[in-house]
């Protein structure tokens, strides 16, 4: 069990920590005050969750609480692949003279020379078998990914863990469905609520809202979690939901919806593709009427939507960039910073598991999606890419539906799994305990 907890479940002190060092290292980075607040919760535990909402800039804090953390030491940076560079571009913006590695692209040899060693899920179980490179501090981004505790990540993850110090484990979305994905993030922390059996926990903290207060109570302490309210110079979000009629009509959505011969999930998959495309007239509607200094992001769920709705785009002599998953490193920093920073490139389309999730695009004050994602949470999480740290306007978030689809359905799913994420992770305290200033 680490030490430095400030749960229920632990009384340890809260870690020392160097407050002239600290303040030192926010005047470098260019740190806000809440930002400090949240490099001083890391600093103060062993084990730890910023669970910040998104653009916050909790890669910022974490790699100062790092850097402090770990000394002379390593650090391990682990996030999705697509995220390396810009951790990388991260820990540059604070310590230009940083040594940073990347795991699988640096021969292992090269990565014992290194300050920093940033490594994607995939690449942990190299550095599982390399037990002499040691670590001070691992930090974890995008930590919802080892939700499922069987899965090989998040056994390489576990693995690392026992070796190193520190482990935070950082994400703005800690709960995307149900209770129980907390137990790995809490487990892998070291954090006493971790050592519980999952049945356990399951059957402590999940299923009524009074378990889920009780959790909501033990979290504190475990997780910071700050609100877009503390960015005083942040605008509002607004999502609208726009009712829509296709021109086509839904002949073909009902003949695919009608298809006996199609199975439950396939049926799913054609029918939200169809409704892709019979939202795209819409879209490009809703691009002609933006104002001059106007720009939108559309999330697809689908790489063939991407590519039509280019295709249609162009056809209507609109200039867009597009990012899907299977996107080079360069391809994809190449569309982020042609529409961050070129007045001509109005419209951003990506699919939401590649372009919603760790990238800044707040170049733009509207946000449409052609599907909605499974869970509240990705959905926050894509919109969160123009509404964020460094945003002044007022972002508006279309939200197309087709009466009489899945859409309905869908939508319905959506507000019921935000009641559970707001019962849990909503219920967290955002300050810390008074015996850490």
């Amino acid at each position: 069990v680490g030490s430095g907890f400030l749960s229920a479940e632990l009384s340890s002190e809260a870690l020392a920590i160097d407050q002239a060092a600290l303040a030192a290292e926010g005047v470098r980075a260019g740190l806000r005050d809440y930002q400090l607040i949240g490099v001083r919760h890391l600093l103060g535990q062993t084990g730890a969750c910023l669970g910040d909402d998104m653009g916050l800039g909790k890669s910022r804090q974490t790699v100062v609480a790092a850097r402090l953390a770990a000394g002379e030491g390593r650090v391990l940076i682990v996030c999705p692949a697509s995220l390396r560079i810009n951790w990388e571009r991260e820990i540059r913006m604070v310590y230009p003279d940083a040594i940073v590695g990347m795991a699988g692209e640096d021969r292992i040899s090269a990565l014992y020379g290194c300050h920093w060693v940033i490594a994607n899920y995939e690449r942990l179980g190299g550095l599982v078998r390399e037990i002499d490179l040691e670590f001070q501090v691992m930090a974890v981004d995008e930590a919802h990914y080892l939700k499922e505790h069987q899965a090989g990540r998040t056994r390489n993850a576990f693995v690392m863990a026992t070796r190193i110090p520190r482990r935070y484990v950082i994400t703005g979305t800690p709960l995307l469905n149900r209770e129980i994905e907390l137990h790995t993030l809490l487990r892998l922390t070291g954090h006493p609520m971790g050592q519980l059996p999952m049945k356990a926990f399951r059957k402590e903290f999940t299923g009524t809202g009074e378990k889920r207060a009780a959790l909501a109570a033990a979290l504190r302490g475990w997780m910071l979690r700050r609100r877009k309210d503390v960015l005083k110079d942040l605008g509002d979000k607004t999502r609208q939901l726009r009712w829509v009629s296709p021109p086509e009509g839904l002949g073909g959505y009902k003949e695919i919806h009608g298809d006996m011969s199609l199975q439950t999930m396939p049926k799913i998959t054609r029918l939200r593709q169809k409704l892709e495309a019979l939202k795209t007239p819409f879209l490009i509607e809703t691009v002609e009427s933006l104002s001059e200094g106007d720009k939108i992001i559309i999330f697809c769920e689908y790489m063939a939507t991407v590519e039509a709705m280019r295709d249609a785009f162009a056809q209507a002599g609109i200039a867009c960039v597009t990012l899907v998953g299977a996107d080079s490193g360069a391809r994809r920093q190449k569309a982020i910073d042609a529409f961050q920073n070129d007045p001509a490139v109005t419209v951003f389309i990506g699919t939401t598991s590649a372009a919603g999730v760790g990238i800044t695009l707040t170049a733009a004050n509207h946000v449409a999606f052609a599907s909605l994602p499974w869970t509240p949470a990705l959905m926050r999480q894509a919109e969160d890419r123009a509404y964020r740290l460094g945003q002044r306007r007022n972002v508006l978030v279309i939200v197309p539906l087709v009466a009489g689809s899945i859409d309905e359905g869908i939508w319905s799913l959506l507000q019921s799994k935000q009641a559970t994420e707001q019962d849990v992770v909503e219920a967290v305290k955002s300050r810390l305990p008074d015996s850490n200033p």
